[in-house]
């Protein structure tokens, strides 16, 4: 069976690439980067963790070995979103939407997944936890209803899989006992990174027999919020959008009015940061500082408290041709590079001083682990280094937080080590 990430007919991130090259079948029985399926078959009946068809959710767990038994890495997949009824019906035929394909077990090699101390040497020998993305909403939606779309059920449940998972890890695996924890994910996987890190420090911390250090490591998820005026909501020119122009596509500079719709249909405002939602809350969604704002990255940074150290491309390959209006100049690049690079420093660094970030300059989006050199450091050694200059619970601030390249748009250099 061929583990298929991109789909027609759903919303890609453009994560998928990555994602075939990193999860792949098992290249035999005793392969240590094997990860095992476990089907969260018992909660759909108790909390409803279901995937966009019905079907339940999943995860995959490589167990970590020596003195990586009680670290973990929790990764949530990218996927992009679905961003309409057609765009969910269709995405719910696809793994994207559905767990009925998903393989027993995966082969996760390469970058922040990688077995090998060389590759990956601060979290080789940690537990892996691999969620495959199935609700279309970064993981947080929490509709209780059931919709019904031409014929098709539809489950808006991205909150209930993920907290099915730490449930799941925390009784079955000895979640209990962990020391270190990085929750992460790429694409729409570093959105949900971005909302949902404090959910998961905030729970193992309270339920866990020990100090624990846990941060979040977001990659290529800081999506500027952004809605280009000759979109308003609609297809291109402000005429409504056909089947032909949703499906399987997205509208180039309608990321604020795609995100807006996740937030109001899927319901996802129990499942995305409290701190953010309660400051906004009391003005609806017809202020100037709305609750569905929470929903977008640079907002809802404003109010985590777990340190974060995003791993971002100044000039992310993805929101050039999808979060910008399609077709722009180097000039309207350059433009999104210094607006994504003020606004992680001045949401991010500025409240919370402790987090970090790897910013570079070279064209892409996921991935690159350990293919940019700043400052002398791959990702992998600024990550590790970034880490272990802060306190055991976080608190304290590294010596060294941020490594940025800063150099102009388009970069070829800066994609090389």
């Amino acid at each position: 069976m061929h583990w298929v990430f991109s789909a027609v007919l759903a919303l890609n991130d453009g994560s998928a690439g990555f994602y075939e090259s990193a999860i792949g079948p098992p290249t035999s029985k005793d392969d240590n980067s094997t990860a095992i399926k476990f089907l969260l078959t018992d909660y759909v009946l108790t909390t409803g963790a279901r995937c966009l068809d019905g079907s339940p959710g999943a995860y995959y767990l490589r167990k970590g070995v020596g003195s990586g038994t009680n670290k973990w890495y929790i990764h949530h997949q990218g996927g992009g979103w679905c961003e309409s009824w057609d765009d969910c019906l269709g995405r719910s035929h696809t793994r994207l939407g559905s767990s009925v394909d998903y393989a027993p077990a995966r082969s996760m090699k390469g970058g922040y997944f990688d077995p090998s101390p060389l590759e990956n040497p601060m979290m080789y020998n940690w537990n892996i936890v691999f969620i495959p993305y199935c609700d279309g909403g970064s993981f947080s939606g929490n509709n209780e209803t059931v919709a019904t779309y031409n014929g098709t059920k539809l489950y808006y449940r991205g909150k209930r899989v993920r907290e099915a998972v730490y449930d799941s890890l925390l009784t079955k695996h000895d979640f209990v006992s962990t020391t270190d924890v990085v929750i992460s994910g790429c694409s729409a996987g570093g959105l949900a990174t971005f909302l949902h890190t404090d959910q998961w420090c905030d729970a193992i911390k309270a339920d866990t027999k020990q100090p624990v250090k846990c941060v979040g490591m977001p990659d290529s998820g800081f999506f500027l919020d952004f809605q280009d005026a000759r979109r308003n909501g609609t297809g291109d020119k402000g005429k409504l959008q056909t089947l032909a122009d949703r499906l399987g596509n997205t509208i180039s500079g309608n990321y604020h009015a795609g995100l807006k719709w996740v937030f109001e249909t899927q319901n996802t405002t129990a499942g995305i940061n409290q701190d953010c939602i309660n400051a906004k809350s009391t003005g609806g969604t017809s202020t100037d500082d709305p609750a569905y704002l929470c929903q977008f990255a640079e907002h809802t940074s404003v109010f985590t408290h777990s340190p974060l150290f995003p791993l971002q491309s100044e000039y992310d390959s993805w929101q050039t041709g999808h979060v910008l209006f399609y077709p722009n100049t180097g000039a309207d690049v350059m433009i999104l590079g210094k607006n994504i690079t003020r606004r992680i420093k001045a949401n991010l660094f500025g409240p919370h001083p402790q987090s970090g970030a790897f910013l570079d300059s070279c064209w892409h989006h996921c991935g690159m682990w350990n293919q940019i050199r700043i400052d002398g450091e791959l990702v992998s050694t600024a990550f590790a280094k970034w880490y272990d200059g802060l306190g055991a619970k976080g608190e304290a601030i590294p010596p060294k937080t941020v490594w940025a390249q800063g150099k102009d748009y388009k970069c070829d250099a800066c994609c090389k080590p």
